[in-house]
């Protein structure tokens, strides 16, 4: 299947340089736009996402290299998400989205970096904790694996809006569940607020002393969670 350039969503949110109401729009990320959303995400999701804050992962050459090597494999599933602003092409937000099943375990890649290692344990582990075939009765879902809106567009409500896009996307390609784990507790009220519900919740505390002992010092979140909506 091919979704080349479909619009999944259009919604109104303010233009940051005017706070007049402008129209936005959510679609297939094209591929000749893969490499500037990946180099987004290393330049502000690195720097930003809790796990990845905690362990230093945009100052570490090899978490940069397998974050990166991650969404370029990750973006050949061609289900990923952009957000822009109508009337022009500039990346506001993008959702690097993977399609997963249940008869294939891809495991975690090897030397793929300290930082980058620790945040696909946790959310290996809490995947698996959510036990989402089992529970939700697929086999398969879809999955993300970054959730960026640049900088300079926070605050707008544009992840929530990004999330919802997910709606007629897993209509479109007939995969019914959507699951991410979210690692901070801005995503996960967006997420929630798009309609997603907690699965599983391991607070950042248990991760670090009871299994898998992943540490991630000084995050400003108290959980993670596997948060996963029905289509």
């Amino acid at each position: 299947l091919s979704f080349e350039n479909t619009i999944w969503r259009h919604f109104t949110a303010k233009n940051v340089e005017t706070d007049e109401l402008v129209e936005y729009r959510v679609q297939d990320l094209p591929e000749d736009r893969y490499e500037e959303a990946v180099e987004l995400l290393v330049r502000h999701f690195l720097h930003d996402e809790p796990m990845c804050k905690a362990g230093g992962a945009a100052a570490e050459a090899q978490s940069v290299e397998g974050f990166s090597n991650a969404w370029r494999g990750i973006l050949k599933d061609k289900i990923s998400l952009v957000c822009f602003r109508e009337g022009s092409d500039e990346i506001v937000g993008v959702n690097v989205l993977k399609l997963c099943s249940k008869d294939v375990d891809e495991g975690i890649p090897e030397n793929a970096g300290r930082a980058c290692t620790d945040m696909l344990r946790a959310m290996d582990f809490a995947t698996r904790n959510g036990d989402l075939f089992a529970r939700y009765g697929v086999d398969k879902f879809f999955a993300g694996f970054a959730l960026l809106v640049v900088p300079k567009y926070r605050g707008l409500h544009l992840a929530e809006e990004i999330l919802k896009a997910r709606v007629p996307l897993g209509r479109a390609i007939g995969v019914h569940l959507t699951s991410t784990v979210f690692t901070n507790k801005f995503s996960q009220a967006a997420a929630a607020t798009a309609g997603f519900e907690e699965t599983y919740v391991i607070s950042y505390n248990a991760l670090r002393d009871t299994e898998p002992k992943i540490n991630f010092p000084g995050v400003e979140t108290e959980f993670v969670k596997l948060m996963s909506m029905k289509i």
